[in-house]
């Protein structure tokens, strides 16, 4: 199962960066359990937690709404198993500023029979690594 969830991983980050938000979550959003739920990284302004698929679409809706060009490069997976770590390249340009945004963050998902369970956010891989409790 666990290169499975490495692939719904994979599928997923394609489908945003090929075709949004929206269509990810109408293509894949049966892999979310129903108990799903998000932890922002404490390091984003007003960090925030989120339960349920409907609240992750609205936030990933959210963002994608924030920027123009909008795209989540997954540059290293880290297979552990149920727990997946993906350190993900984020880059736009500000919807209102047309600034242009750069930034890599970690990621630490939670797969159960083929479903995320739950997503947490962080700065770094290294952050990522001990919140799986393998660093």
């Amino acid at each position: 199962m666990s290169q499975e969830n490495v692939e719904i991983i994979r599928e997923m980050f394609a489908i945003v960066n090929e075709r949004g938000v929206k269509a990810a979550t109408d293509s894949l959003g049966d892999m979310l359990a129903p108990e799903f739920s998000l932890e922002e990284a404490a390091e984003v302004p007003d960090p925030a937690s989120y339960t349920g698929r409907d609240a992750f679409i609205a936030n990933m809706a959210k963002l994608e709404e924030s920027f123009e060009e909008l795209r989540l490069e997954p540059v290293e997976v880290v297979d552990l198993g149920e727990k997946i770590i993906v350190v993900v390249s984020m880059s736009g340009r500000g919807r209102g500023s047309g600034a242009a945004v750069q930034m890599t963050f970690a990621q630490l998902w939670l797969l159960r029979d083929g479903k995320a369970v739950s997503l947490r956010d962080y700065a770094t891989r290294e952050e990522a690594l001990e919140g799986a409790g393998a660093a």
